[in-house]
């Protein structure tokens, strides 16, 4: 796996790092930071220091959303998969008896 340098700037400062992630996640990523701070600038100047701890709250909030969305998610589809399995059975038992 190859080692990706890394160079940016966010919030006024340049930040360099190295990763192993495909550039184009590292990519989405950064862009999807970028619209965060965009969005909470667009209501106020604020200070540096509390747009970052703003981003952060924003994207833990994003993360605990699509976590919950997921495990409802499973939920469903474990319960379908269960419907589907009951069905299954019955047909086979069905299809078993006539013959």
């Amino acid at each position: 796996m190859s080692t990706n340098q890394v160079t940016f700037e966010f919030l006024g400062q340049s930040f360099t790092f190295r990763s192993h992630l495909p550039e184009e996640d590292i990519e989405e990523v950064l862009n999807y930071l970028e619209g965060k701070k965009r969005e909470l600038e667009a209501l106020k100047k604020v200070p540096t220091y509390k747009l970052a701890i703003w981003l952060l709250l924003q994207v833990a909030y994003d993360y605990v959303k699509v976590k919950r969305e997921k495990e409802t998610l499973e939920a469903t589809l474990r319960a379908q998969l269960v419907k589907l399995e009951e069905f299954l059975g019955k047909i086979s038992s069905t299809s078993g008896a006539r013959e």
